[in-house]
This record gives structure tokens, C-alpha cells and sequence, in this order.
């Protein structure tokens, strides 16, 4: 590692050596991932998502440079299971030659998705990579920067048990370093994968602790530090908004700034569009237009994946639910008017309420009147009715496996989006009932 005199500190009682040093947390690179789930969208920007994940770890690279980093900690899933062929892990080398260039080492976790690839043990790890065991947790020293990082790396793709509590305790005059990969207490949307109390971590003594596993930043604590970076490039719209890294400076032993840094290169936007009171088709698209301008704007120059949920109460509610297929090609133009292909819109979300002409014809005691009520009285739990089981398993009879996929707006083993598609279904067949917006 190269130091300088200047950044040396020789003091007595086993105090650290180095005034100052950084380094950088990263993790859930999911290298070679960010087109899963996004093949069955033909309007999907292919071109400009298909090596998403690696420009955006090119980079974390950069900034390492850049930045003069001692090291980089990355706390797991840097792949995203088996690679499709040996390019992804040739890649890798070329970024870690990069660094070695630089003296800038690399320590790392496996996470449960490293785990999960077999093909990892083909090729050499690169030399100055360095990845932990995961039989047990081992703590790797760096004398000249008094930094001790302690790590354990998942053996298995599924990890149920406590790893922090092997962990040792912190060493004496060093900067301690805990890297795990971990749902911590729990995090919604994430595996419980070797869950852990705060407690646990604190109890250790460490300066910092680089965790992974969970895709959205957080700063668990401050004293001490326990820091989820997030992941570095947002693949769905699950994982929205700015994603990246954080850089750690070091003064005199003790933390001295935590900065977050943006790398993801395609950016996953929910765009929430107000149409309280809009009353004709113009003011929906004016608004919607404002909306994705100010997207635009805060997103740093990087093309956006957008989905655009409209909201708020509307004379024209039923209209907009009527048809939706043309509400969605209707906004995607204007999408394609304002950004080009600098946006793409993944999705068009209808949740507006609307009053006016459903109240007035559900007063009436007539055939349309009561066919509506039986609608809006559908259960909202699809538990609650009779025959839907037996319709959507004749769905997945019909249509292909990757539509129900995770990700996907019709992943039918998630109640949450069966109740969507529930609530979606009402509205598009009231709006049609009432033959408004040319729907007769």
C-alpha cells in the first residue's frame, strides 16, 4: 500500500500510524444483471440498459482512482449467480487490474448470489482481491494504515443464521472494519439472509461496519457507523432514485465524513401525477408533462426509466380508466416528445377516484345501476372470490412463465398485485359501463 511520510503519524500506546486515509463501501454489483425481468417490454431500452451494471461499476472504479482510495470494500452479490459465460468474470479482472495499477486493494464478501454462481472457481481471483472465507469469520490486517477488516462470506445461497456473533472484537490501536452481508432485523422486499441485531454489531468494539444485501442506502447508525450503501445501479422499478457508493474518510482513527456518491448510469423513476380537479384530457397531459420535466431536471443528465402513477380525484377518472392501453400510448408519446430516447416510460398506473357520473347512475334503480354496485362490491381480498384461484391458474396455463416473474407487474404470487389488478379491473370496467370519452 503506498503512504507517505506526511500521512504517518508516529505516536506511542499503539495509537494509529495514519492521520488520514479513505476508502470506498460498495456492494450488490449484480454484474451483468440490469436486463432480467426486462425482455418481455419491447418499448425497453435495450441498448441503453444492456451493460447498465457494468458501466456503472467502470464507475466505481474511476472514483476509486480518483479519489486516492487506501481500498474498496464490496459486502456482496457482486455477481448475480452463474455468468452466461466467462466475459463477466474477464471483466472483472480488467477493473481489478485497474486498481492494482493504482496500489488500490480490493477486499469482499460473498453474498447469497455469489454463492448461488459455480463458476466463479474457474478463474484466479485477481491478485489484489482478497475474498473471505466463509467458513468462519478471519480479520485481515493492514499494519502500515492501522486498519483491521474483519469479514465472513456466505457459504451457501441461504444463509439463516447469525453470523455477527462469531465476529471477533475489535483490536486495539487499529481501525476496525466489520464486512457482512446481512437483512440485518429485516428490510422490506429483502431475504431475511443472516440476520443480526444492531446490538450485535455495536457489541464488537468496530469503527465501521460495511454491510450489504439490502439495495436502498441507509445509515443504520452513526456511533458507531453501520452503513447499507445500496446497490450500485437500479435494475427495476422496485429500485428507484439515485444509486451509487459511499466514500469513507478516516482522521486520526475515528471516522471523519460518510459522502454518498452516484454511479448508476440508467435511473428508476416512480413519477406521481396530481390530477385533483382536471377536468378535460389537455390538463392530464400538461401535468404529466410538468411532472417528467422535473424528473428530468433532478436526474443529473442520466436517461430515466419512468413509471407515471396518476392520483387524486377527477371528474374525468372514468374516462381515464375506460381505455387504459390508450392512456399509456398517449403519455409515452409525450415522453418521446420531451426526452426522446432519454426516457422511457415502463408503465402508466391509473389510482384516480372520481364521483360525479358513477354517483348519479348508481342513485338509479336500473340494470346499469345495479350492475355497477355488484362491481364496486367485488371483495378487495382475492381471497374472498369464489372461482379466481381456478381463473389464474388457467392464466398461467396460457401465458408464458417469465410474464410472472418477480419484477413483473403480474407477478400473481404476491397478493399485493392481485389486489392492483383487482382494483385496476374495476375502474377500466365502470369507465367502460358508463360510455364516457367515446367508450360507447
Amino acid at each position: 500500500m503506498v503512504t507517505t511520510e506526511l500521512n504517518r503519524k508516529k505516536v506511542k500506546n499503539g495509537e494509529c500510524k495514519i492521520r488520514m486515509l479513505k476508502f470506498i463501501h460498495a456492494a450488490d454489483i449484480h454484474l451483468d444483471s440490469p436486463l432480467r425481468g426486462l425482455s418481455r417490454y419491447e418499448s425497453a431500452p435495450k441498448e441503453s440498459i444492456r451493460d447498465a451494471c457494468r458501466r456503472a461499476f467502470e464507475n466505481l472504479i474511476e472514483l476509486a482512482i480518483e479519489e486516492k482510495v487506501s481500498f474498496v470494500l464490496l459486502a456482496g452479490d457482486l455477481y448475480d449467480g452463474d455468468w452466461k459465460d466467462y466475459s463477466t468474470g474477464i471483466f472483472l479482472s480488467q477493473q481489478m487490474g485497474r486498481l492494482n495499477q493504482h496500489d488500490i486493494s480490493v477486499f469482499a464478501v460473498a453474498g447469497n448470489h455469489d454463492a448461488a454462481n459455480r463458476m466463479t472457481k474457474a478463474l484466479e481471483t485477481p491478485s489484489n482481491m482478497t475474498i473471505f472465507s466463509s467458513r468462519k469469520p478471519e480479520t485481515i490486517r493492514l499494519d502500515d494504515l492501522a486498519v483491521a477488516i474483519h469479514g465472513q462470506s456466505f457459504g451457501t445461497q441461504h444463509v439463516d443464521e447469525n453470523l455477527a456473533t462469531e465476529f471477533p472484537l475489535a483490536e486495539k490501536g487499529m481501525f476496525n472494519i466489520g464486512l457482512l452481508h446481512t437483512s440485518l432485523n429485516g428490510r422490506e422486499g429483502h431475504a431475511a439472509y443472516a440476520p443480526c441485531l444492531v446490538d450485535d454489531l455495536r457489541s464488537k468494539g468496530y469503527q465501521y461496519w460495511a454491510l450489504g444485501h439490502v439495495h436502498k442506502q441507509e445509515f443504520v447508525s452513526r456511533d458507531p457507523w453501520i452503513v447499507f450503501s445500496g446497490c450500485i445501479q437500479g435494475r427495476h422499478i422496485r429500485e428507484t432514485g439515485a444509486k451509487g457508493c459511499v466514500l469513507v474518510t478516516v482522521e486520526d482513527g475515528a471516522v471523519h465524513s460518510v459522502d454518498d456518491y452516484p454511479l448508476d448510469v440508467l435511473r428508476w423513476i416512480a413519477c406521481n401525477v396530481d390530477l385533483t380537479d382536471v377536468s378535460d384530457n389537455r390538463e392530464v397531459l400538461e401535468r404529466t408533462r410538468k411532472s417528467i420535466e422535473t424528473e428530468i431536471a433532478s436526474a443529473d443528465g442520466r436517461p430515466l426509466a419512468m413509471r407515471i402513477r396518476f392520483e387524486g380525484a377527477t371528474q374525468i377518472s372514468d374516462n381515464l380508466a375506460a381505455f387504459p392501453e390508450r392512456l399509456e400510448q398517449q403519455i409515452k408519446a409525450l415522453g418521446a416528445e420531451i426526452a426522446g430516447d432519454d426516457l422511457w416510460i415502463e408503465r402508466v398506473e391509473n389510482a384516480t377516484a372520481g364521483k360525479r357520473d358513477l354517483e348519479s347512475t348508481l342513485s338509479d334503480d336500473s340494470a346499469l345501476g345495479n350492475l355497477l354496485k355488484d362491481i364496486l362490491n367485488t371483495p378487495a381480498d382475492p381471497n374472498e372470490i369464489d372461482g379466481l384461484k381456478e381463473v389464474i391458474a388457467d392464466l398461467r396455463q396460457k401465458i408464458p412463465s417469465e410474464a410472472f416473474c418477480a419484477d413483473s407487474i403480474l407477478n400473481l404470487d404476491q397478493h399485493q398485485a392481485v389486489e392492483r389488478l383487482l382494483e385496476e379491473a374495476k375502474h377500466m370496467l365502470i369507465g367502460r359501463l358508463l360510455g364516457v370519452g367515446g367508450g360507447k
